[in-house]
């Protein structure tokens, strides 16, 4: 074959690949196919934590700028999962009513966010599910334990993947003794009715109608779960919802901690997010405020609802 039989095969044979230009390299060619994938556009809100106000003293934090300002984020839609944890069925199962009356009634008396959890699971969190799945966004659910997340398809699919658990780090000295007064301090932080009626709502928690996992989306528990899936997945912007924002969502199995310091940026949805309120901060939810504060200095960033959903339309 002379030389211009051989340029006019190259050409024919470059014109027929999908998403090729012709003349161009396959190095642009990439770049055209990354620059066309479908990218996820939100405002992420931010704590602006300065200057300090030296002539303040100690108060001197009264100088920072605070909240006020957003930075456009893009993410490739396919790159990012909407978090849905520790999404529980308080309030939506007959055994387990959000009332002092009910056979859970001991739980129910500590359990003072879920009068806050209820209307978000009813009113928030079904929209913002609907949102991604048209956009194609990932949904991957964190189960609190095995005993209800196996009664899903998307959990077999992610023992798939992830396979047994590693081994873990050496536990502490006498781990496993109960040692006094720890015997009995779930009775003083949260009465004597509480030991009575925990094993009867462990028993019963589950994922609530209104936020159930799909049988194609994963449901994972541990945090070696967790990682394994987006791995597989190229997953490394997690968007949170669920309960609570200062608890579980920061310090359980597949929360931010575990997740921020494997290379993953945690952000969450402020609206479909509550915190565990005390006393004296649940006036003003005080303790949601600090939470969105530290997850937005810690972590990633703070996004509205409708924001969230408006980025999903315009994707789809």
């Amino acid at each position: 074959m002379n030389r211009r039989d051989f340029i006019r095969k190259t050409s024919e044979s470059a014109a027929i690949v999908p998403g090729m230009v012709i003349g161009s390299g396959i190095a642009e060619t990439r770049q055209r196919d990354v620059k066309e994938k479908p990218v996820l556009r939100l405002k992420g809100n931010y704590y602006r934590h300065y200057p300090v106000d030296f002539s303040r003293g100690s108060e001197g934090a009264l100088g920072f700028d605070g909240w006020g300002d957003t930075v456009d984020i893009e993410v490739p839609a396919d790159e990012t999962a909407l978090v849905p944890m520790h999404v529980w069925n308080i309030g939506f199962h007959p055994d387990l009513p959000f009332t002092p009356d009910g056979p859970a009634g001991g739980v129910m008396t500590m359990l003072e966010w879920a009068s806050r959890s209820v209307p978000i699971i009813k009113n928030e969190i079904p929209p913002i599910l609907t949102a991604a799945r048209k956009a194609n966004v990932r949904v991957i659910h964190v189960a609190s334990d095995e005993r209800y997340a196996k009664k899903y398809p998307g959990y077999a699919k992610t023992a798939d993947i992830a396979g047994p658990e590693p081994e873990g780090l050496p536990k502490a000295p006498r781990y496993g003794e109960t040692k006094h007064p720890d015997d009995r301090k779930e009775t003083l932080l949260f009465g004597d009715a509480y030991r009575r009626d925990i094993t009867f709502y462990g028993e019963r928690i589950d994922f609530p109608e209104p936020a159930k996992p799909l049988d194609s989306e994963y449901v994972v528990v541990t945090t070696h779960q967790f990682n394994e899936v987006l791995r597989r997945h190229n997953i490394w912007n997690l968007i949170y919802i669920g309960f609570a924002i200062n608890w579980c969502l920061w310090f359980s199995p597949c929360g931010m901690t575990d997740m921020s310091r494997l290379g993953y940026r945690c952000s969450c949805i402020c609206e479909a997010v509550t915190a565990v309120e005390n006393k004296e901060s649940v006036v003003g939810e005080f303790n949601k405020k600090q939470a969105l504060w530290r997850t937005s200095l810690m972590f990633g960033y703070i996004y509205g609802a409708r924001d969230f959903i408006e980025a999903c339309g315009r994707i789809m």
